[in-house]
């Protein structure tokens, strides 16, 4: 069953909204996950209570449907048709953290799929307390057997890039292209003291939701300069951050923490694009970069530091589509 319904506000009939298209979720044995698609619509100055009921009764169905013990429920957004491009957040962050890009993104011949980790946003955290790479690699490969996904271009920031590099080394046929903003490859020390240090923090004080500490996590991901000239960006992370679960996300830090990037077996065929910030990469992942992608695209993005999809929008998504065009079917 599919149904739709427009969400009303009595006195703006001519405002911008949103026509919420609600599908049911899919399930099956290697995909358990749900979408709401929101398409730009006009606000209608009529609600019934029947839309109303249709809206809760389909978030009730979605909450409702079981997930297999070792594939945790996922929780995924699409528009568009055409070309399927996947977008893999870092971590902590939801799908809501493409917000400021998606629009520079949209083109008609271009299918735009966001979907949260296991264990952040929407998505439900692994029984068995698994969140290695390997593990959100195979997330990624149910995600596109279940939306009968050959091919897709992939694209993440942070602990999503570092999902889409592995995924491009381990499924190469299934890629398009890839693009990792700020991946993780190889953790240094200057880079892993800090989180650890957070995280024994959090054991120390009661383990608080993650919003307690979002002046520190803006700081490492954005930087205080940014965060000060744009007012959004404190009340939106903190948000963010305290309606996620936090035992489900320090679990997943440490987990990202203990990996370290093995020698690809065999260079990639892939056409790769990696971003990085002003504080640029270290010797270790560029070498390991050019052995899993040689002549892969490499981009400074001066002024931006973690999160280019949040702090330098209109230069990333140029770069994507001068990148995706080049690497086009």
């Amino acid at each position: 069953m599919v149904g739709e319904t427009r969400i009303a506000r009595p006195g703006r009939a001519r405002r911008p909204g949103f026509r919420v298209k609600l599908e049911p979720t899919i399930s099956g044995e290697k995909l358990t996950v749900c979408r709401v698609a929101n398409r730009p619509r006009k606000w209608s100055a009529r609600a019934t209570p029947g839309a109303i009921s249709l809206l809760a009764a389909a978030t009730l169905l979605f909450a409702a449907v079981s997930a297999d013990a070792q594939e945790p429920r996922l929780f995924f957004e699409s528009d568009g048709a055409g070309i399927p491009v996947v977008l893999v957040a870092d971590w902590a962050h939801d799908t809501g953290s493409w917000f400021r890009i998606l629009p520079l993104l949209r083109a008609p011949e271009r299918r735009l799929i966001r979907y949260d980790p296991r264990g952040q946003g929407r998505s439900e955290a692994p029984a068995d307390g698994d969140y290695s790479l390997a593990a959100h690699r195979a997330d990624l490969l149910r995600l596109l057997d279940g939306l009968e996904i050959d091919r897709a271009h992939l694209a993440g920031t942070g602990l999503g890039g570092s999902i889409v590099l592995g995924f491009a080394l381990e499924h190469p046929e299934r890629v398009l292209s890839v693009t990792a903003a700020e991946p993780r490859v190889e953790w240094e020390a200057s880079d892993r003291d800090p989180w650890s240090q957070l995280l024994e923090a959090w054991e120390r004080i009661g383990r608080p939701t993650l919003g307690e500490y979002t002046s520190v996590l803006v700081e490492r991901w954005l930087g205080t300069e940014f965060a000060t000239r744009n007012g959004w960006v404190l009340p939106w992370y903190d948000l963010m951050l305290r309606r996620q679960r936090a035992a489900d996300l320090i679990a997943s830090m440490r987990a990202w923490l203990m990996e370290s990037a093995a020698a690809p077996p065999a260079p990639s065929g892939v056409p790769a694009l990696v971003v990085f910030g002003e504080e640029g990469m270290t010797a270790a992942e560029g070498e390991w970069l050019e052995s899993a992608f040689p002549g892969a695209w490499r981009v400074r993005i001066d002024g931006s530091r973690h999160e280019p999809a949040l702090d330098a929008p209109e230069e990333l998504a140029r770069r994507l589509d001068e990148f995706w065009q080049r690497a086009a079917p």
